[in-house]
């Protein structure tokens, strides 16, 4: 029984060191806690970007083990330790993150404490006996980012419907909003002021189907002479010269600009006529496509992963399958072809994200599975929710 005098005390669990859509899904879950006024420990590799992300904020404990998932010493160590902590912390809810870390906290909780795990990847779960159990009898339920992962606990692991909650990952609505363009970054990127430019952000990964748009780009180019692309990410893996040499192929040069990693990426994005995800798959989070569109800017992306539960299709922007450049490169072109058009799907873009994956929606809705398990907000969680409804204001 929670005491209705103290604050809500949380503990999220991960083993991880690697910063992908897991980790920054849990990341959206400490956030929205912390601003909830949940008193919150994180348990995380001391040296990993989730935990100096949230230095400062939270609790932050330095995770027990350095590789519990191959070393059965380092796993038993992590679990005397979890449990020890659990056992003395006296937490209200706990969360775990990545498989390893969901297995730990459950055998180190034992159904003493809600145990919900985070599921905020594109990694399939195992189906096998030993994975239900813990699904099942060992979790109180599992916070997901998308419908996809949504019928994987109910189809492959038989995890209740009831005891699953799907919440879309939080959007800094706040640091990405229209604005107007910042035309000195097209005098940086040395192209004319005013360009058409269609605006790709994502890591020169195969996954995310570069050489998909660089083809669509090519027939967009036809139809609408003078437009730019400009991909804005990091390299990965030899990925970047396979994509210069693509772009030569295609008789792309200097229509095709790439910026490498950027920490600016607001400023490209109020530039942006037209804003692309061309992935071929994965996505379960898609924090671009909630970027683009908190950017007010219409979206040209394929039907992957969360993206279709994002993006209204002929509202917020155009879907297309993925790996089909033609239908891309339609999307885009017709976009650009009628700006009116597509300022109206940008502002109705904006307007889906901050009410659908806001972070003061996903704190909504983030309480209401909190309270489906009996845990209630203090005085200072319900001051927090009455700042998310909107009852107070900055």
């Amino acid at each position: 029984m929670i005491d209705p005098g103290k604050p809500i005390s949380s503990l999220l669990v991960t083993h991880s060191p690697r910063w992908n859509g897991e980790t920054e899904y849990a990341f959206g879950v400490i956030q929205a806690g912390v601003e909830m006024g949940i008193k919150t420990t994180v348990v995380a590799p001391r040296d990993c970007v989730l935990a100096r992300k949230v230095a400062g904020s939270v609790r932050l404990l330095d995770f027990p083990g350095r590789d519990p998932s191959s070393s059965s010493v380092c796993f038993f160590r992590s679990l005397i330790r979890l449990t020890r902590l659990i056992d003395e912390g006296d937490f209200d809810i706990l969360h775990s993150c990545r498989a390893t870390a969901h297995l730990l906290t459950a055998l180190a909780a034992r159904n003493r404490v809600p145990l919900l795990h985070l599921r905020g990847g594109a990694k399939k779960p195992y189906g096998h006996p030993g994975n239900r159990l813990l699904y099942r009898k060992l979790s109180a339920g599992v916070i997901v980012s998308s419908k996809r992962v949504e019928n994987w606990m109910t189809g492959n692991l038989k995890v209740p419907p009831e005891r699953v909650h799907r919440i879309l990952a939080p959007v800094d609505t706040d640091g990405f909003r229209p604005g107007s363009p910042d035309f000195s970054l097209f005098d940086e990127l040395k192209i004319p002021r005013g360009v058409p430019l269609v605006v790709k952000v994502a890591r020169l990964a195969p996954i995310k189907g570069h050489p998909v748009l660089l083809e669509a780009m090519a027939e967009v180019r036809r139809r609408v002479p003078g437009s730019v692309l400009v991909l804005v990410g990091g390299p990965f893996e030899g990925q970047d010269e396979i994509i210069r040499r693509r772009i030569g192929e295609l008789g792309l040069e200097g229509a095709v600009i790439m910026t490498g990693r950027r920490n600016d990426i607001p400023r490209f994005l109020s530039a942006a006529t037209v804003c692309v995800s061309s992935s071929l798959g994965s996505e379960e989070n898609s924090r671009a496509v909630g970027e683009y569109m908190a950017s007010g800017r219409p979206v040209a992306a394929t039907t992957v992963g969360v993206i279709p539960e994002m993006v209204a299709d002929g509202v917020t922007g155009r879907l297309v399958p993925p790996r089909d450049p033609g239908a891309l490169a339609e999307a885009i072109a017709a976009l650009l072809e009628d700006r009116e058009r597509a300022e109206q799907m940008g502002a109705a873009g904006r307007e889906r994200a901050e009410k659908e994956f806001s972070r003061r929606a996903f704190a909504r809705r983030l309480r209401v599975v909190l309270d489906s398990l009996g845990i209630r907000r203090t005085d200072n969680i319900t001051s927090a929710f009455q700042f998310i409804r909107g009852e107070k204001r900055r």
